[in-house]
């Protein structure tokens, strides 16, 4: 007597299909379970500060900042910030910047950073950078409301 089987090429299909769902149930749980990554967020907002300049989004960079943002040397907070961006991009139609963190130490909802930045300007359809300038910056962070928000920093021009 002849059983009906299924044919095997379907029987495949449906022994594939069973695998890869077990296969992605543990993936999909650990990625529901994964803690965020502290350093990489910090990251990520240094790099979209860096994309809102280039943008000429100064919003988008202010909002990274504190409000009691800080910095040592001198009476200069977010206000100060504000009006220095608005000069920078007022001069420079087109802005290039380069971010490269070069020290990330994390504790907790704090955070120290430094990165050296290197920015170029020019007017608009200009090939060529007309001005160039690069700088370290020592920035301490906190977390606030699971973002990061730098609230003080000093820097000092390059080479």
């Amino acid at each position: 007597m002849a059983r009906n089987r299924p044919p095997v090429a379907s029987a495949r299909r449906a022994w594939l299909s069973r695998a890869a769902v077990v296969a992605a149930l543990p993936a999909a749980w650990l990625a529901g379970c994964r803690r965020s990554d502290p350093e990489r967020e910090l990251r990520n907002t240094i790099e979209r500060m860096a994309r809102a300049i280039e943008q000429h989004q100064p919003g988008d960079f202010l909002d990274a900042l504190a409000d009691d943002f800080t910095r040592d040397s001198g009476a200069f907070g977010k206000q100060e910030a504000r009006r220095l961006l608005a000069g920078v991009l007022l001069r420079n139609e087109k802005i290039v910047l380069s971010a490269v963190v070069t020290d990330l130490q994390v504790s907790g909802d704090r955070a120290r950073v430094t990165l050296r930045v290197l920015a170029t300007g020019a007017r608009a359809g200009g090939l060529i950078p007309e001005r160039g300038q690069t700088w370290e910056f020592e920035s301490a962070w906190r977390r606030v409301d699971g973002r990061w928000q730098v609230f003080n920093a000093e820097w000092r021009e390059g080479l």
